[in-house]
């Protein structure tokens, strides 16, 4: 098993950037505090890697993440920063609204030029032109994670309509004959809307991510593939909510029929669960119900653990953007685009005999 600069810095009791310096020669660490570095690197066992040593020279050492929130992006970070820590890098996060001005004036990281590459996770149509104009210096080292934007080169986001395909493949397995979709209506995600640009006199609040569009699509798609019924409904997040009771009579609609509701995120699961308890409808028995995305945290085992629905490795998705990040800046070429795929996980809550 490699040593990384991370476990050096455990060992010592010191920062990660101190052994960087250290390993580096460079002049931020005392001679005390070098010596101490090294013997402890080569107690270890430490092998320098020569490639990436020769990418960090003349580099700022640090890497730039654009969140719309942090609470959205953690456990994508998880897997950037761990990627980037074993490299030598830091990484300095911030959120859209702290380097997107209400004015034209270039942000200070812009400015100081403080960084060798950008990653964005989760941004909307809205901002896609204002990250591209504020970050020009960076655009051919940027890697767009799980946003509206997706080119051929330098992009990484989940394959929502081959999620949703095996979503509605294993309700139909499971024996259900209709879906009832719950999420956005394509009323609500128009072209029109889904292209508005960010409004710089007004604070920004978020848009309509890509997957709102790609769910209902990819969910349509599959139930015409596999020939089962299709029932758009309405949140009651986003649109007018619906009461316990007009939500029940869509499951009900057709008589000897067994719905299975599928929800645009966990979210919107528990929402339908919430409403349908209220009028005495219990899943399994009365409904199936899976998830197309589970928890954006790392308890979603302990916090529902069955229910079915499709997954997400959001670390393991941050890792390959902070992989893809660094080719780029070492080759100092694009590196071509990735789905991601999700997985299935069986829970109880598609038991159709139940």
């Amino acid at each position: 098993m490699s040593v990384s600069q991370n476990d050096i810095a455990k060992a010592a009791g010191v920062s990660q950037r101190a052994v960087s310096f250290a390993l580096n020669g460079k002049s931020n660490v005392s001679q005390e505090k070098r010596e101490k570095i090294l013997d402890v690197a080569q107690k270890l066992g430490y092998r320098i890697n020569a490639s990436a040593r020769a990418m960090r020279k003349q580099s700022t050492g640090a890497i730039g993440v654009l969140v719309q929130h942090y609470n959205v992006g953690n456990t994508f970070l998880q897997g950037i920063n761990h990627t980037f820590q074993q490299e030598g890098f830091h990484t300095i996060i911030e959120q859209f609204t702290s380097v997107l001005p209400l004015s034209d004036t270039p942000c200070r990281v812009v400015l100081e030029n403080v960084v060798d590459g950008l990653i964005v996770i989760n941004s909307d149509a809205t901002i896609i032109d204002l990250i591209q104009n504020q970050f020009t210096n960076l655009m051919d080292q940027t890697v767009w994670l799980e946003s509206s934007y997706f080119a051929p080169f330098n992009c990484i986001r989940r394959d929502e309509m081959s999620v949703c395909d095996l979503a509605v493949k294993q309700v139909s397995a499971a024996g259900f004959k209709r879906v009832v979709y719950v999420g956005y209506q394509e009323h609500a995600i128009d072209t029109d809307r889904l292209n508005k640009q960010f409004d710089k006199n007004k604070p920004y609040f978020g848009g309509i991510h890509y997957s709102s569009y790609q769910r209902y699509a990819g969910i349509k798609a599959a139930c015409a593939k596999y020939g089962l019924e299709f029932v758009p409904v309405g949140s009651g997040v986003h649109d007018v909510p619906l009461t316990p009771n007009q939500l029940a009579a869509y499951l009900k609609q057709a008589s000897g029929i067994k719905s299975a509701v599928i929800p645009y995120d966990i979210l919107m699961t528990q929402w339908v669960f919430r409403q349908l308890a209220l009028v005495g409808m219990v899943c399994p028995r009365d409904y199936g119900l899976m998830s197309l995305d589970d928890m954006r945290t790392f308890q979603q085992q302990q916090f529902w653990p069955e229910l079915a629905r499709m997954t997400f490795d959001r670390v393991h998705a941050g890792e390959l953007a902070a992989q893809m990040l660094l080719e780029m800046i070492q080759s100092k070429k694009q590196v071509k685009s990735i789905n991601v795929t999700g997985q299935w996980v069986n829970g109880q809550t598609l038991d159709h005999d139940c």
